[in-house]
């Protein structure tokens, strides 16, 4: 279903305080406008760049397009930087996970060359320990 256009501006802006449901002198007060400039005769003058400027940048989920020609959504498509941020998201976690993993290869590869060494002087002890016992066991028997 079409939406029905609004060709003033400044209809367009009051419909964005119905939208979010915000009291309209909240609304104009928050933009340093005076609703005064939004009813009646003064709905037909122009509204400045500086409050189209101020409305977009206070109400960033408006879309420029419909609040300056009326076409399009009022609201902006906010699904591609969703996609965008989840995509960089993303990257980001799996370079973190590439990073853990890599320094957990390095940790275990440097456990493993522990444990060798380690085998080793075991083995060491071991055959020492065997001696001295057979050199124990014959001084007993002297």
């Amino acid at each position: 279903m079409k939406e029905k256009i609004i060709y003033n501006i400044k209809d367009r802006v009051v419909q964005i305080a119905q939208e979010k449901g915000i009291n309209k002198l909240d609304f104009f007060n928050e933009l340093g406008l005076s609703y005064g400039n939004f009813k009646g005769v003064q709905k037909q003058s122009a509204l400045s760049s500086d409050a189209l400027a101020m409305i977009l940048s206070v109400h960033k989920d408006i879309s420029p397009s419909w609040l300056i020609v009326g076409e399009g959504e009022m609201f902006r498509d906010t699904s591609s930087i969703e996609e965008r941020a989840e995509t960089y998201l993303n990257a980001e976690l799996e370079g973190v996970s590439n990073a853990v993993i890599h320094s957990m290869q390095r940790v275990i590869s440097s456990q493993e060359v522990t444990i060798k060494s380690q085998e080793k002087t075991i083995f060491s002890l071991e055959k020492q320990l065997a001696l001295l016992e057979r050199e124990i066991s014959l001084l007993r028997k002297d």
